[in-house]
C-alpha cells in the first residue's frame, strides 16, 4: 500500500504527464512574435526578415516581426522578459542590449541573464570605420590626430547607447587615449542616414550597411574592427594593423525567450532557428549583407554573453564612464 508521500508523488507525476507530453511534442497554437529592439534598416532587422518566413514554415505557424525601437534595445528585450513563457514570444537582441547596457544604464528594467533564456546566436557582423567622403580623414591615424588636436569635439554616430558601434568608439578612446563624442540614433538605419548627411565625423557600422555606399563613393572605409581583414573589403586594414593593439569588437545578435519557458519548447525553437541558419539560401542572403550565420547551442550562447558582459563592464569602468 502506498504511504502518503509516495502517493502524492505518484499523483503529481500523473498530473504532470499530459503537460510534459504536450511540451515534448510542442507546436505553437497561435502566431509567434519575434521582437527586435531597433527600427528597420539595420543589420538585425535585415537578418530577421530573412529568417522569418523560414521559421514560420518549419514551425507551421505565422511568425510576426515587431520592431520596438528604443533604450538601446531594452524596450523589446524587456517586453520579451515579461511575456508569457509559452513559446509564442521571442526577441532578437545584440551584444549591446544584453552585455553592455547593464554597465551603461543606471536602471535596467530587466536582467538579461536572470530574465531571458538564450536559444541560439543568429549572426556575427563586421564593423567598419567609415567617414563621409567630404571629411578629410584618410586613415585611422588622421582620426586620432584630429581627436588629439580637438578633444571632445570629434563625433561618431551609433545605433544607440551600448550598440556595437558605440562599443567600438569606447574602445577607440580607451586604447588610443583620446576623447571623442558618441551621437546615438534609434538604430543602424537612422544612424547611416545621419552619417551620409554629414551629421557625424565618422562611425563604426556593420559592413553590410556600408558596402553600397563605399561602392557609390559616398563613404570612405578606413579600417575594420576585427582581427583579420574582411573578404569583401580586402584592401581595408584592420584597426590592429592601423596601430591599435587588441582592437576587436564582436558584433553579434541572438534570439532569446522568457526565462521560464519550458526546456522542451526552448529546444524546439532553438533547433528550428539553427536549422534555418544552416539553410544554404540563408547563408547566401546573409553573406550579401555582410553577415555570417552563427548557429549555437544555448550553452555556447550563454557562455559568450557571460564573457562579453565581464569584458565590457570592465572596460567601461576603466574608461570612467558613469552609468546614465
Amino acid at each position: 500500500m502506498l504511504t502518503r508521500r509516495p502517493l502524492l508523488a505518484a499523483l503529481a507525476a500523473t498530473l504532470a504527464a499530459p503537460s510534459l507530453a504536450r511540451a515534448q511534442g510542442w507546436s505553437p497554437d497561435r502566431p509567434i512574435r519575434l521582437l527586435i529592439g531597433f527600427p528597420p534598416g539595420g543589420a538585425s532587422d535585415a537578418a530577421l526578415r530573412i529568417i522569418q518566413p523560414r521559421l514560420a514554415a518549419r514551425l507551421g505557424q505565422a511568425v510576426v516581426v515587431e520592431n520596438r525601437a528604443g533604450a538601446g534595445g531594452n524596450l523589446a528585450a524587456d517586453a520579451a522578459a515579461k511575456a508569457q513563457p509559452d513559446g509564442t514570444t521571442m526577441v532578437s537582441a545584440n551584444i549591446g542590449t544584453l552585455a553592455v547596457n547593464p554597465a551603461l544604464m543606471r536602471s535596467m528594467p530587466f536582467d538579461p541573464i536572470a530574465d531571458l533564456a538564450p536559444l541560439s546566436m543568429i549572426f556575427n557582423a563586421t564593423n567598419v570605420l567609415v567617414v563621409p567622403v567630404a571629411r578629410p580623414f584618410r586613415s585611422v591615424a588622421d582620426i586620432l590626430a584630429a581627436a588629439r588636436a580637438r578633444p571632445d569635439t570629434l563625433t561618431y554616430g551609433t545605433g544607440g547607447v551600448g550598440s556595437p558601434g558605440h562599443l567600438c568608439g569606447i574602445l577607440l578612446d580607451s586604447i588610443a587615449g583620446v576623447r571623442t563624442v558618441a551621437v546615438p540614433y534609434r538604430g543602424g538605419g537612422p544612424q547611416m542616414m545621419g552619417l551620409l548627411a554629414g551629421e557625424q565625423d565618422f562611425a563604426f557600422s556593420p559592413i553590410g550597411n556600408v558596402t553600397a555606399h563605399v561602392a557609390a563613393g559616398t563613404l570612405r572605409p578606413l579600417a575594420v574592427a576585427t582581427s583579420s581583414r574582411a573578404p569583401s573589403l580586402p584592401e581595408v586594414p584592420t584597426m590592429i594593423e592601423s596601430g591599435l593593439a587588441d582592437f576587436e569588437v564582436l558584433n553579434w545578435d541572438g534570439v532569446l525567450v522568457p526565462k521560464a519557458t519550458p526546456a522542451a519548447i526552448r529546444t524546439r525553437l532553438g533547433d528550428t532557428v539553427r536549422e534555418v541558419l544552416a539553410d544554404p539560401e540563408v547563408v547566401t542572403e546573409f553573406g550579401r549583407r555582410g553577415l555570417t550565420p552563427r548557429p549555437t547551442s544555448e550553452a555556447d550562447f550563454a557562455a559568450q554573453l557571460a564573457a562579453d558582459s565581464q569584458r565590457w563592464q570592465r572596460l567601461i569602468r576603466a574608461a570612467g564612464i558613469e552609468p546614465s
